[in-house]
């Protein structure tokens, strides 16, 4: 029993995010640690847009809405977060896939 997770529920949650993303992986022909490699690299380029489109959004609503700005800049921490956390999430499921289900070439 873990005391950050005593029934098991995040760890049977980030079980079944691994299985959606090995099937979608599978599905994708991502048979090779180099493509999966190319997944990883562009997931971390799409969060990065976002985070970005979503500063320039705040930014705007700053010039031209000032009164709009705590409500604004409340959703845009909690956007930016989540486009971590599921970045880092997927990331973890690639590099798991790379791990178990990808063949070692020496």
């Amino acid at each position: 029993m873990k005391f950050s997770d005593p029934f098991g529920r995040m760890e049977r949650r980030h079980q079944a995010g691994y299985k959606t993303m090995r099937e979608a992986l599978n599905k994708s022909s991502i048979d090779t640690v180099e493509k999966a490699g190319e997944l990883i690299r562009q997931s971390k380029n799409r969060m990065i847009r976002f985070i970005l489109f979503v500063l320039i959004i705040l930014f705007l609503i700053f010039l031209f809405l000032p009164d709009m700005l705590p409500i604004a800049f409340g959703l845009s921490v909690f956007l930016s977060v989540w486009a971590v956390t599921s970045t880092v999430n997927g990331i973890r499921y690639i590099q798991r896939f790379i791990e178990e289900d990808l063949p070692v070439h020496d």
